[in-house]
């Protein structure tokens, strides 16, 4: 089964405003990107060491190539024809941890 992780996406306006977000990407077994979240992260969480681990993972993303929106080639995934939601609820009920994918 794939992994997801977050990723620093660049995107670039008609206007030429450039605009950095963090997103979760999702890669198929052969570690290739087939889809990534179409809002930034919600830094939203249930506790303060929650936070801390959450906001670290973004730091971590800091250092992995810039993905540019409209420029990524996107790669079949190896979940069928699933929804971003129901691709959620599927890695919620195999309590994956996103530690395990930074």
């Amino acid at each position: 089964m794939g992994h997801w992780n977050h990723r620093v996406v660049k995107q670039t306006f008609p206007s030429g405003e450039e605009v950095y977000s963090v997103r979760e990407v999702f890669y198929n077994d052969d570690g290739e990107i087939y889809a990534y979240t179409e809002e930034p992260i919600d830094l939203a969480c249930e506790s303060i060491p929650a936070l801390k681990e959450y906001i670290q993972w973004c730091l971590n993303c800091l250092d992995k190539p810039i993905l540019e929106d409209e420029k990524v080639v996107f790669a079949k995934d190896d979940f069928g024809d699933f929804t971003e939601e129901e691709l959620k609820e599927l890695r919620e009920e195999d309590g994956e941890s996103d530690s395990l994918f930074e």
